[in-house]
C-alpha cells in the first residue's frame, strides 16, 4: 500500500508525553524527569555511546519486569514477620514485603487493620487464569485484570493501568489506583464505574450508593477516619514559664493608656495574680469577670487590646467560666464584635486576632462561657471572621482557623440541632478559605484545622452539609487546597472528601 509501518520506540520508563518539532524531529518526557529528543538526521544525532547507553537502560528495564525483582531488591523489602510495624495508610494499599527469600504483595485492610497478603512477585509474563485475556502483571503483582486508563494531562493522553481481581471491591481498587498515581479524589466514582462495566463487576461487591444492593455483612469496611471529626478543643493559652512576664506587660500597658482608675487597676492586679496561680489554679476562684466590661467601656477600641488578650486568659479559668457568669460574658462578647465595625479593627492583626482567640478560648472555657457565645455564632461568622478570612497576617489566619475548628467541635459535641446552628454561612465562609488564590495564603496548621472544621460538620450534620457543599463545588477544592502541604494535611483532605461524599 506504500504506507511504512509505524515505527515503535521503547523508554524505560512510563512516557508521559509526546511532542512534535518544526524541525521533524519529536521529543518525548518521561517520568525519569528526562526530555529526549529523536531524529533521523545525522548531524543531530546523538554519540553512539549515548545511544548505546539508552538502548541499554530499555533492555535492563524490559529484564526487569519480565524478571520480577533482583535478589538486592529483595533483601531491601521488610520482613513479611514484621508486618505488624507497619501501618497502612489507605484501604487496599499495596506493600511488597520479604518471606523465605522470595517478594510477596500484600494490601492493607482497614476493617482488620492487617496486610493480608496477596501472592508473589513475579514478572509481566502473562499468563492463564481467572482474568482471562485481560490478566496481566502490573508493577509486580498478578491481577485477574489490566485494564487501560486514559488521562488528559495538559492536552495531551496519557495511558496507564488498573489492576483488579474478581470479588474485590470496585472502590478499593479505584482508591488504590488514585492513591498510585496521585489523582483528585472526585475521579473515585467515575473509575470505580469503568472497573464495573469492563470487569462486569456489578454482581460482586455492592456499590456504595446503590440503594438495591443489601448491606454487606462481610468483606467491605465501613469508611473509618484518622483525622476527622476533631475530637478536642484546642486553646490559645500563656505556657508557665512566660506567664508572669506577659501579665506583667499587660498591666503596664494598661497603665500607661491611663484611662482606669486606681481601683480598677487593683481588680486587674487581682485578676493577674489568679492566673499567675498555676500550681492551684483549679482551685482559685474568679468572681470579678464584670471587669473585662468595664475595661472594654473605659479604654478606647485602638487600646482595648491588653483587655482581650487578658480576657482570652480569664476565660480557660474553669470557674470565670462557670454558669453564673454566663450573663457577663454574653456582654464582653457583644463588646468585642462592636470593636469589628470601628476603624481601629482595621488598623493592625491586634484586634481580629485577639478576640477571635477570645472566642475560640470560650468555647473550651467551659458551660457558662459556652452559654454565651452560642447565640452570638452567627454573628461573629458574619461581622468578625467574613472579612478577615483573606487576612494578609498569619496570626490572623491560625486564630480564625481554630476558631473555625472550636465551633465545629462544639456543635458536634453539644449535639446542636442543625436549626441552631449556621451551616450555610459556615460552609459558605469555609469555601472562600479553599479557594484559590486564598488557600494558598494558609500556613500548614490554619489549613489543617480548617480541613477538619468542614469534615467534622460533615459528619455532625451529612444532609444538610452536603447538600450545601454541592452548591458551593467544595468537594473539588479540599485536595488542592491541600496540596502544597504535607502527607497528613493530604490524607486528612481525602477524608473530608469522603465524608462529602
Amino acid at each position: 500500500s506504500g504506507v511504512a509501518e509505524p515505527q515503535t520506540i521503547l523508554h524505560a520508563s512510563c512516557v508521559w508525553r509526546v511532542e512534535p518539532l518544526p524541525n521533524g524531529d519529536f521529543c518525548t518526557a518521561s517520568d525519569d524527569g528526562t526530555v529526549r529528543i529523536f531524529t533521523r538526521a545525522s548531524d543531530r544525532m546523538a554519540t553512539t555511546e549515548e545511544r548505546q547507553a539508552f538502548a541499554d537502560d530499555v533492555a535492563a528495564a524490559t529484564a526487569k519486569k519480565q524478571g520480577g525483582p533482583s535478589a538486592e531488591e529483595i533483601a531491601k523489602l521488610p520482613f513479611w514477620e514484621q508486618n505488624h510495624e507497619k501501618r497502612g495508610t489507605s484501604e487496599g494499599q499495596v506493600q511488597l514485603f520479604q518471606k523465605g527469600g522470595i517478594a510477596i504483595a500484600a494490601q492493607w485492610s482497614t476493617a482488620s487493620q492487617t496486610w493480608i497478603e496477596v501472592g508473589q512477585v513475579m514478572g509481566n509474563a502473562g499468563g492463564g487464569g481467572g482474568g482471562g485475556e485481560n490478566e496481566g502483571m502490573l508493577d509486580g503483582v498478578r491481577y485477574d485484570h489490566v485494564l487501560p486508563v486514559e488521562l488528559e494531562n495538559a492536552g495531551s493522553v496519557v495511558n496507564l493501568k488498573i489492576g483488579y481481581n474478581n470479588g474485590e471491591n470496585p472502590f478499593t481498587a479505584a482508591q488504590r489506583f488514585i492513591d498510585a498515581h496521585m489523582l483528585p479524589q472526585y475521579h473515585l466514582s467515575q473509575i470505580a464505574d469503568y472497573i464495573q462495566q469492563r470487569t462486569g463487576s456489578g454482581g460482586g461487591a455492592p456499590m456504595l450508593g446503590d440503594a438495591s444492593v443489601p448491606p454487606p455483612t462481610t468483606g467491605v469496611p465501613m469508611a473509618t477516619y484518622q483525622h476527622i471529626p476533631a475530637k478536642h478543643y484546642l486553646a490559645f493559652e500563656l505556657s508557665v514559664k512566660s506567664a508572669s512576664t506577659t501579665l506583667d506587660k499587660m498591666k503596664i500597658k494598661l497603665a500607661e493608656f491611663n484611662k482606669l482608675s486606681d481601683a480598677q487597676m487593683d481588680r486587674v492586679g487581682a485578676l493577674m495574680d489568679v492566673i499567675k496561680a498555676t500550681n492551684r489554679y483549679h482551685s482559685c476562684k474568679i468572681e470579678d469577670v464584670m471587669i473585662f466590661g468595664d475595661l472594654l467601656n473605659n479604654l478606647e477600641p485602638s487600646q482595648s487590646f491588653p483587655a482581650l488578650d487578658l480576657a482570652r486568659l480569664a476565660v480557660l479559668h474553669p470557674d470565670a467560666a462557670d454558669t453564673r457568669h454566663s450573663a457577663i460574658w454574653n456582654d464582653v462578647f457583644q463588646k468585642a464584635i462592636l470593636l469589628f465595625g470601628d476603624p481601629a479593627s482595621k488598623e493592625g492583626p491586634a484586634i481580629p486576632m485577639l478576640s477571635f482567640r477570645l472566642f475560640a478560648n470560650a468555647l473550651k472555657g467551659g458551660p457558662g462561657s459556652q452559654k454565651a457565645l452560642l447565640p452570638l455564632m452567627e454573628t461573629i461568622l458574619n461581622v468578625c471572621a467574613k472579612p478577615h478570612v483573606q487576612s494578609s497576617n498569619k496570626n490572623v489566619r491560625l486564630s480564625l482557623a481554630t476558631l473555625f475548628y472550636n465551633m465545629a467541635v462544639y456543635a458536634k459535641m453539644a449535639g446542636l440541632p442543625s436549626t441552631n446552628f449556621p451551616i450555610e454561612l459556615f460552609l459558605t465562609i469555609l469555601s472562600e478559605v479553599l479557594t484559590t488564590p486564598t488557600f494558598k495564603q494558609y500556613e500548614e496548621p490554619a489549613m489543617m484545622r480548617t480541613l477538619q472544621t468542614l469534615g467534622t460538620l460533615c459528619l455532625a450534620y451529612p444532609a444538610e452539609c452536603k447538600m450545601v457543599a454541592k452548591r458551593l463545588f467544595l468537594a473539588s477544592k479540599v485536595e488542592p487546597a491541600a496540596s502544597a502541604h504535607s502527607s497528613t494535611t493530604k490524607a486528612a483532605a481525602k477524608e473530608v472528601y469522603a465524608a462529602l461524599q
